[in-house]
């Protein structure tokens, strides 16, 4: 039998396409082994023409240190007139390269895991008469783009109900649409052991409480500022703070002269060790940290956002019960305090409602669906065809 070729297409703004694009190319090759083959690629950054190329870049420095202008393009950009407005100005300087770019590699089945990458795609494969299978894999928890929602993608797997509805009220067919959850590794689906043998393992202190710190990969926000809170209110615990692949953060706090037990890492790839460990995270509002966590069932601390795609995750988590949004250091030291207290049942009762919102099986569900497609394309005759924004 022939291989089926898989195409994932995605862009480094975040870590989190980035991430999913991985976590289903690895449940693909586990449940399908060499029938088949997986390329994750960047045709925004590496096939579109300077400057376009390097607009993906931009978005860390937005997000990160203007999000007032941030929240401003994402607002402005999430109806009709600014999409196509949006629309007009990209897709002339992108749609000789995007085109060609599929041409070449030609495979079975197209993944999105990039709301820009989605509609941009299906454009490309409609004007280029490619009649390949194309699957969108939304990655943001409820606050959808409209870039994201197109009618023509032969599948839009959601991650959660709330997403399923915006993709219907936008007009997606209801037989296309899937809730399957956000992909995350496969070792999330394993399950973890005890708390006490996972702190021994990771050389932290069995019976002594334990929060979790995490910037994301990249070890983006206020995560030094939150951690010395933390230590300072002298909270009868042990802290476990993620530096990602943030050198200077990580050198940062491994000087400080710590109040409570502290262990510090860089970029690490046992999370799901360090979140089975702990008794509750404080993250900023990401998707996929959000998704790791409730899988373990894991209190969620919200300590920021990004406005405008991470709005949504905010009210999700608290009105599931599964965390809450602090964003001042004191405060989240003060409200972590309170959690600690030997009488308060709030962790227990949030890790009970977190549990029940993972979805572990999300990735191979996702490759199942893929495959499906993919074994499928030969007898497909129908093409692409886009509804203009």
């Amino acid at each position: 039998m022939t291989s089926k070729k898989i195409l994932i297409v995605m862009s480094d703004t975040g870590g989190g396409h980035r991430s999913a694009a991985e976590a289903i190319a690895e449940a693909t090759h586990q449940l399908y082994g060499e029938a088949c083959r997986v390329e994750i690629a960047d045709p925004w950054a590496n096939h579109t023409p300077f400057p376009i190329n390097r607009l993906g870049q931009l978005y860390g420095p937005l997000v990160n240190h203007s999000t007032i202008l941030w929240k401003l393009i994402f607002r402005s950009t999430s109806n009709r007139r600014g999409m196509s407005i949006l629309v007009r100005i990209f897709w002339p300087m992108v749609r000789k390269s995007l085109k060609d770019f599929f041409r070449q590699n030609n495979p079975d089945v197209i993944v999105s895991v990039h709301p820009v990458l989605t509609y941009f795609s299906i454009r490309a494969l409609q004007e280029a008469d490619l009649r390949i299978s194309f699957v969108t894999v939304v990655t943001d928890l409820v606050s959808l783009h409209p870039l994201w929602l197109c009618p023509e993608t032969d599948s839009c797997l959601v991650p959660t109900e709330l997403a399923r509805d915006r993709a219907l009220d936008s007009g997606l067919p209801l037989e296309k649409v899937k809730v399957v959850g956000l992909p995350v590794g496969s070792k999330f689906a394993e399950g973890v052991g005890e708390k006490e043998s996972l702190r021994d393992e990771l050389g932290l202190e069995r019976d002594r409480p334990t929060i979790l710190v995490v910037g994301g990969g990249e070890g983006i926000g206020k995560v030094h500022k939150i951690a010395r809170a933390i230590a300072k209110a002298r909270i009868n615990a042990q802290l476990v703070v993620v530096a990602g692949r943030n050198k200077r953060l990580r050198q940062r706090l491994e000087k400080v002269d710590w109040e409570i037990p502290t262990t510090v890492f860089g970029f690490v790839t046992n999370m799901r060790e360090l979140m089975g460990a702990s008794d509750v995270i404080v993250t900023k509002a990401g998707p996929s940290t959000i998704s790791e966590a409730l899988i373990i069932g894991l209190p969620i601390l919200l300590s920021g956002f990004i406005p405008g795609q991470e709005e949504g995750n905010v009210e999700y988590v608290m009105n599931k019960g599964a965390g809450t949004l602090t964003e001042k250091p004191q405060l989240i030291a003060a409200t972590l305090a309170q959690w600690l207290q030997p009488e308060n049942e709030t962790l227990t009762q949030m890790a009970q409602k977190a549990q029940r919102l993972g979805r572990p099986q999300a990735a191979l569900d996702i490759a199942a669906e893929i495959f499906n497609l993919a074994q499928a394309r030969s007898s497909s005759t129908q093409s692409l065809t886009l509804s203009r924004p």
